[in-house]
């Protein structure tokens, strides 16, 4: 044998040990059970046998008794001398039979039963008879009767031939076993057998049993007759034999536990020879175990350098914009933290902070993509960096949109400001993205730190403000911070705090400007205009609170309650207005609303539980707002414009002042803003330019109105052009509700020989001078433009629509 074989059986030699002793010891451990057992069942079955072999004995006694009790009443009977025909007969199972065996009186008895018996009795020889005795068991159907037997004594006298000698009690075998309780051994798991054994043939008969095959190791007791009809040396009546169902040693119980016994040498093998095996394993697992420890310490060693270029990189990238390559938020705090702490060492005099915005860069994430955004931020800070060469800086990107620099060390706030100068012409030239060249603007605001003892949140804090005031700006594109931002910002967190609640408290209400049909010298319409009573500041107007309520998110909540509140009011001057009397109230829109998904639904729902007619309802959008977000502002004004709702053109003349727009937009009304204020210094290139535009509008099958009409000379020019409504001080201040369903009525115009009178609504004096209500008093027919109107009416604007989407 090889090797490997010897090796395979030595494996075994263990298992093979522990499954002999096993079998060994459980095979003695069952022989010794089964003995045991045996050895019980033959106590209780001998127990049962002697129990069950005296309760047929006193059945029979029973029967005995019985039958001489009817052997007595014969006698009596007969020694009354009375007939057995005459007399009283046998009881109950007995019957009376003369000498030769002849049946005088069956009584109740059954008849058959009573001829079988005596049958029995004529062929039992004379000799082997008793006086008084046991007969039977008989065969009689399916049963077998079991006889007692005795003389009738009666006087010799009167004795006759015919006469009864004979008294027989008889029962069948069953009842008599059912009168002993002999089903208790059927409960007790035995199987029995009830035989008798002839006293001529010597052969047994067997009479009632449980099987037929009884085995000789039987547990068996004679039964025998009364000692009355026997004699003590006379032989058994009656044998019972008994043994357990299942034998001396149960073939089921035998089987289990030889079953359990291989089930556990079987186990006891297969784990020593896994016990084995392991231990065999584990050897060769450990010899494995140190040839791979020597291949995991060459490992390792490059694995740790890996690790550490791996560590270095995550450093790099926990501090750095994945872009644009430049340090972020992080980085630039750590560094500002390390500045401030120079600073109270003394090490540095002073430091600045510089933030810079990127104007219009969610628009151009909206139009050209993000990643046209990101290639934008990547291209103005490589710039910037280049602006910045030769100076000790940091820097970092602050957010999406936003730039920060960290000047290590600063002569002074004049010294920052010639570097944001530089910063502020290096992003000049246009950017280069997707065959676009894009144009930005930039806000800065910075703020110098000569005390280490502020926070560096503080000190971003300060620089903040600056930026959010120069974003607020129009013509200041850089701002340093002073000290008195500081509580101006603390104001506008205030009110913003406030608008949120605003709603709440009922603090906002509505004032109305009629817009006046200029031919008819009506009122066809009036412009909601929104008035917050703040509890503290007073009376304050849109441009106080409407751009803080754009940046805290409730500028949706408010203009659903304005539209809400307007439908409710045309409603209720269509009730108190008389029939045949037109009107409509316009409300402005901004770009937030507009890009609010819900609008055109809260509208529909607004109008429908009012019963207002969509003719009463006019929104008012500027072209800023439209130009924030073009593809959902159309979506949204041809939503609503399908609902019968007509749009306004506001402030035409201030912003694009773009043809494109009144095609591109469903506009039904232009608003031109301040058509009469002069900033030329031409009185003739000012109707000029305001006539064409009220050609143009005319054209286009719009209708114009006039904003800001504050003399009678601007409302008749205006007349002449062919503008046919008007708005102003000049026809009637912003007034209340009430005020303007009465001017709707009776509206009467100003007169032409005075200057106006400005019927202002109470709360709102002093109000004029804010945007959009502006009072002026002048009378000076001159036609006034805007101060900046880039009105385009050259070939160009053919493809108007196409150069705005490429913006």
């Amino acid at each position: 044998m090889t090797t490997i074989d010897l090796k395979h059986l030595s494996r075994w030699l263990p298992a093979t040990l522990v499954a002999v002793v096993v079998l060994l010891a459980g095979a003695r451990l069952i022989t010794l059970s089964m003995r045991d057992h045996a050895a019980q069942m033959h106590s209780a079955a001998q127990s049962t046998v002697t129990r069950e072999t005296r309760l047929i004995e006193a059945q029979l006694q029973a029967l005995t008794d019985r039958t001489r009790d009817e052997a007595r009443r014969a006698a009596r009977a007969l020694g009354q001398g009375t007939t057995p025909a005459a007399g009283a007969g046998p009881g109950r199972g007995a019957f009376w039979m003369t000498a030769d065996g002849t049946v005088a009186r069956a009584g109740d008895a059954d008849t058959a039963v009573s001829r079988a018996l005596a049958n029995e009795w004529a062929v039992t020889a004379a000799r082997a008879r008793a006086p008084t005795g046991i007969l039977g068991p008989v065969r009689y159907g399916s049963q077998w009767i079991i006889a007692a037997y005795a003389p009738i004594e009666a006087p010799q006298a009167k004795a006759a031939a015919a006469s009864p000698a004979w008294a027989v009690g008889y029962q069948s075998l069953d009842a008599l076993l059912v009168r002993a309780g002999f089903g208790r051994v059927v409960k007790d798991g035995f199987a029995f057998q009830i035989n008798q054994t002839d006293p001529l043939t010597h052969g047994v008969r067997e009479l009632f049993g449980s099987r037929p095959d009884m085995p000789s190791d039987a547990v068996a007791s004679a039964i025998r007759a009364p000692a009355a009809f026997s004699p003590p040396n006379a032989s058994a009546y009656l044998q019972l034999a008994l043994r357990p169902r299942t034998g001396w040693y149960p073939t089921g119980d035998l089987v289990s536990r030889t079953g359990l016994l291989l089930l556990l040498a079987w186990a006891l093998v297969f784990g020593a020879h896994e016990l084995t095996a392991s231990l065999d394993r584990t050897q060769s697992a450990l010899a494995q175990a140190r040839k791979r420890l020597h291949a995991v310490n060459d490992r390792l060693g490059a694995e740790i350098e890996q690790h550490q270029a791996l560590q270095r990189s995550l450093e790099h990238a926990r501090y750095h914009d994945p872009f644009t390559g430049l340090p972020n938020r992080r980085y630039f705090m750590d560094q500002l933290d390390r500045a401030l702490r120079e600073l109270r060492n003394r090490r540095r005099q002073r430091i600045a902070i510089v933030l810079i915005d990127i104007d219009r860069f969610t628009l151009i994430n909206d139009t050209l993509g993000h990643t046209a955004g990101d290639e934008l931020m990547l291209q103005v800070a490589q710039r910037f960096a280049k602006a910045l060469e030769g100076v000790e800086c940091v820097l970092a990107r602050w957010g999406s949109e936003q730039l920060a620099v960290l000047v290590h060390e600063v002569q002074s706030p004049a010294a920052v400001h010639a570097i944001t100068t530089e910063l502020q012409n290096a992003r000049q030239e246009p950017f280069a993205l997707r065959q676009h060249r894009v144009k930005i603007a930039t806000r800065v605001g910075f703020t110098c730190i000569d005390s280490g003892l502020q926070r560096a949140e503080d000190a971003l804090r300060e620089a903040d403000v600056a930026l959010s005031v120069a974003k607020r700006q129009q013509n200041q594109l850089t701002v340093a911070y002073t000290p008195g931002m500081g509580g101006a910002a603390v104001s506008l967190v205030s009110l913003e705090a406030d608008l949120h609640i605003a709603l709440e408290r009922n603090e906002f209400r509505l004032l109305f400007q009629p817009i006046v049909d200029l031919r008819g010298q009506r009122v066809v319409g009036a412009e909601a205009l929104l008035r917050w009573r703040h509890p503290v500041e007073g009376l304050l107007t849109p441009n106080d609170f409407l751009p803080i309520a754009e940046e805290a998110g409730v500028i949706v909540p408010v203009t659903r309650w304005i539209i809400q509140r307007v439908c409710r009011l045309a409603a209720e001057w269509r009730r108190r207005l008389p029939q045949g009397v037109s009107f409509y109230i316009s409300v402005n829109l901004s770009a937030t609303v507009l890009r609010d998904p819900g609008l055109r639904d809260y509208v529909a729902r607004v109008l429908e539980e009012t019963r207002t007619p969509p003719g009463h309802l006019k929104f008012e959008l500027t072209e800023g707002g439209l130009m924030s977000n073009l593809s959902a502002a159309r979506e949204a004004l041809d939503a609503l414009h399908g609902m019968g709702i007509e749009l306004m053109l506001d402030d035409f003349g201030t912003g694009y002042s773009s043809l494109s727009n009144l095609q591109l937009f469903p506009f039904d009304y232009v608003k031109i803003d301040r058509p009469f204020v002069n900033r030329t210094g031409s009185e003739r290139a000012n109707n000029a330019i305001t006539s064409a535009i009220l050609q143009m509008t005319s054209s286009l099958g719009l209708r114009a109105v006039a904003e800001v009409v504050e003399t009678q000379a601007a409302a008749q020019a205006l007349l002449q052009m062919g503008c046919n409504f008007g708005q102003g001080y000049f026809f009637s201040a912003p007034v209340e509700a009430e005020q303007a369903l009465e001017q709707l009525r009776h509206y009467v115009a100003p007169s032409t020989a005075a200057a106006p009178t400005v019927r202002a609504a109470a709360g709102d004096a002093g109000q004029g001078h804010a945007a959009g209500d502006t009072l002026v008093l002048a009378d000076s027919p001159t036609v006034k433009l805007p101060e900046s109107p880039t009105l385009v009416l050259s070939e160009d604007e053919m493809n108007a629509q196409h150069t705005v989407q490429r913006r």
